[in-house]
């Protein structure tokens, strides 16, 4: 069991809130400090074993030699001072001999003053409705602080804000990168193991069990997210709930197509490409009126700084003066295109050659293939696979992660875009290499690829040959399995991993254990076990589903049934996502957001893509004849393929912009509450200057605010002086 550790006379713990202690219980957010020294910062120096860490507040550095420890010391001192700095309350335990936690509060105070600023840049900037007037300043002498309601992840959005914006924007400045600390104002680096927030458990278990048991979620859920996890969380969540609903259209036309026509229909092709441009100008309306209802419209001007962007210098403003670190446009669009556009490039065609040549091989082995062994080699591409792509994935993960870090983007919402944009671009080669090899390579020339194999001797006979149905059940296996590899690696791996660590660190209790525990005790355990979940990464999930719709959009004209497949994939997907958040990760760090980012151009993307594949795949592939070479008949069709495209491409231009011109002409829930509130607040301002706009309302008699029409008053007498003039210019 985790052992409570009191406060002790000078500690950190004490000067951290004052001498004021707060309950464990009523935590912000947990910092991990860990003093395990690399070897690459030890050089020959190792660490000595079997030292026990020291019950207190400062780190352990006993098991390390002097310059180690002098580092860890300092580490230590930095953070301390920075949360001191910025009005912070904080208690340290000890977890293990390695690492300590740090459990950081905000004083009502501090969160009062963050609160109004919040909501005064808000205002100013338009970000919002404007019926959220700035609140009062809060009372610096008064005793007792009135902090303005907030929801939970605005709170933790606030904090997270504090402890981590650089000190030039009023923050502590803490990170866990350990390459900008010496080169920014940052502080913490390698020692900063995690920055995460304890769960909810009550409002976890209750989400749990709710959505359990709809079929489809409220707006009061959605609004239920975004107060839990922030609005990125939530957007996700309600692109995924509009998602689900807008698959019930192309689900119950591709079972009745299917039924009909069967598969490489033209006219459910047609219906994709008009569904997916339809879905796309609709969810953008939606997006809108989410963005104006949760008030994050133009977050991004508001937005902190990184505290790993590395500024050049701090200049001033010329307008207003401020202070603002400055990094020049043209060093970031250099390594753009003189580092980060090469690398990609390089790695996509490396990336491309090797997924063909594994799908090359998969063809070869079981449909040309006659050789010994032949069940035997068919498994061999597989292997390869699952062998070659993980670890690929892995490598590239961190470079993409180095490169994005590299350009130096100042904000999050930017660096996150520059990030998942290079992971879209693996996972949709990955995901669609195989599938566009054998639509227009391998079915197309099969029979002259055979001929090939058959002269140098790797066949022996022309006895199989790649037909469409090849392609359909390539696409149903990626889909399928797709869904379930993503739902183990997702879900299942890591509560197993939990589980097994928080066994090995003792923190799986027994029934009559838990009895024994206070509050406190049962608390701090389970946010110890927390700090062994893997932190969720809500752009993993963007991408699971932006790839889903690519399936969908460009392939499933050759399987009509995918959307009826993704609908059920996807009503457990809403489920299994909001238990994975619970109870599988930690808690999301909450972020604003006023769409779903990066991820809406890719939908875009791939929505004109589809409207070359479809119709290609459809003109191709459609009532197939078996008896006929392969190669004669992608020839005879090659002239109707090459005007369908033009045709269809140009179509596809005047739909989007006459479906986008439509929705803008609809009246948007977003736009007419804010013009509501922007009305509202113009009035009352004009009331107070003792004007009323309503005055045309009131029979065409234009009057002041304060003028109450009463007989015998200073406004009676100037009307009875004006109708007397009229009458004298008329001559009546």
């Amino acid at each position: 069991m985790v052992a409570l550790r009191k406060p002790q006379t000078n500690s950190y713990e004490e000067r951290g809130d004052n001498g004021d202690s707060f309950p464990f219980t009523a935590t912000d957010w947990v910092i991990v400090f860990n003093t395990r020294i690399n070897k690459k910062d030890t050089s020959s120096k190792t660490q000595l074993k079997g030292t026990q860490a020291a019950p207190s507040a400062t780190p352990n550095v006993d098991h390390f030699y002097d310059g180690a420890k002098a580092d860890v010391r300092k580490a230590w001192a930095d953070v301390v001072s920075r949360l001191l700095a910025v009005g912070l309350k904080f208690r340290v335990q000890k977890w293990d001999e390695i690492r300590l936690a740090i459990f950081v509060y905000c004083p009502e105070k501090v969160l009062a003053r963050e609160v109004y600023r919040s909501r005064v840049v808000d205002w100013l900037n338009d970000s919002g409705i404007s019926e959220l007037e700035p609140p009062a300043l809060p009372n610096a002498e008064s005793a007792e602080v009135s902090t303005p309601a907030t929801t939970p992840a605005e709170r933790l959005r606030l904090v997270h804000e504090l402890l981590t914006a650089p000190t030039y924007e009023g923050g502590a400045g803490l990170t866990s990168d350990a390459d900008v600390v010496g080169n920014t104002d940052a502080v913490g680096g390698k020692y900063i193991e995690a920055i995460y927030a304890p769960h909810d458990r009550e409002f976890a278990d209750k989400w749990v069990k709710s959505w359990a048991k709809r079929w489809l979620l409220s707006q009061q859920d959605i609004d239920a997210i975004r107060d839990y996890a922030g609005e990125k969380v939530a957007y996700y969540f309600a692109f995924l709930r509009f998602y689900l609903a807008s698959l019930i259209a192309p689900a119950l036309i591709g079972v009745l197509d299917y039924w009909w026509h069967g598969a490489f229909s033209p006219y459910y092709g047609v219906l994709t490409i008009v569904w997916s441009i339809i879905v796309i100008s609709l969810w953008n309306r939606q997006a809108e009126w989410y963005a104006t209802r949760w008030g994050t419209r133009n977050f991004s001007k508001i937005e902190k700084i990184r505290p790993e962007f590395r500024p050049t210098k701090i200049v001033i403003d010329p307008v207003t003066e401020e202070r603002t670190p400055y990094y020049p446009y043209y060093k970031r669009w250099a390594v753009k295109c003189l580092i980060t556009a090469p690398i990609t490039i390089a790695i996509t065609a490396v990336l491309t050659l090797v997924v063909l040549g594994i799908v090359s091989a998969d063809v070869y082995f079981h449909k040309f293939y006659d050789g010994p062994g032949k069940d035997l080699m068919g498994f061999l591409p597989t292997i390869l696979y699952g062998g070659c792509i993980p670890v690929f994935h892995s490598k590239y993960i961190k470079l993409a992660a180095s490169l994005s870090d590299y350009e130096n983007h100042p904000t999050d919402t930017q660096h996150a875009a520059s990030f998942t944009q290079k992971l879209f671009t693996f996972n949709s080669l990955v995901a669609f290499i195989a599938l566009f090899a054998e639509s227009y390579l391998f079915i197309p020339l099969s029979n002259a690829i055979g001929s090939v194999l058959q002269q140098k001797g790797f066949i022996s006979s022309m006895g199989f040959e790649v037909t469409p149905e090849t392609l359909q059940a390539r696409l149903i296996y990626l889909m399928i399995t797709g869904q379930v590899l993503n739902a183990a690696t997702e879900l299942i791996v890591p509560l197993l991993t939990t589980k097994a660590t928080t066994v090995m660190h003792g923190l799986h209790k027994s029934k009559a254990e838990k009895a024994k525990e206070t509050e406190e005790e049962r608390y701090v355990r389970r946010v110890r076990s927390e700090f062994e979940r893997p932190g969720y990464d809500v752009d993993a999930d963007y991408s699971e589903m932006v790839i889903q719709f690519g399936y969908i959009v460009l392939f499933s004209v050759a399987w009509p049934l995918a959307p009826l497949a993704c609908l059920v994939n996807n009503f457990l997907e809403l489920r299994a996502d909001a238990f994975k958040i619970c109870k599988a990760n930690r808690r999301p760090v909450p972020q604003r957001a006023d769409n779903i980012g990066p991820w809406l151009k890719n939908l875009t993307l791939f929505s004109w893509l589809s409207s070359l594949t479809a119709p290609s795949l459809s003109i191709l592939y459609y009532k197939w004849v078996p008896d006929e070479q392969a190669t004669n008949q992608v020839q005879q069709r090659l002239p109707t393929l090459l005007v369908a495209l033009i045709l269809s491409e140009h179509a596809y231009l005047l739909l989007h912009y006459l479906v986008s011109e439509a929705t803008k002409a609809l009246p948007s829930r977003g736009w007419e509450r804010r013009k509501r509130a922007e009305f509202e607040l113009k009035k009352r301002y004009l009331l107070r200057a003792g004007i009323d706009v309503l005055a045309g309302r009131h029979g065409g008699v234009v009057r002041w605010a304060g003028d109450q029409g009463s007989a015998g008053g200073e406004g009676v007498v100037m009307y009875g002086i004006a109708l007397k003039g009229i009458h004298e210019v008329l001559g009546e």
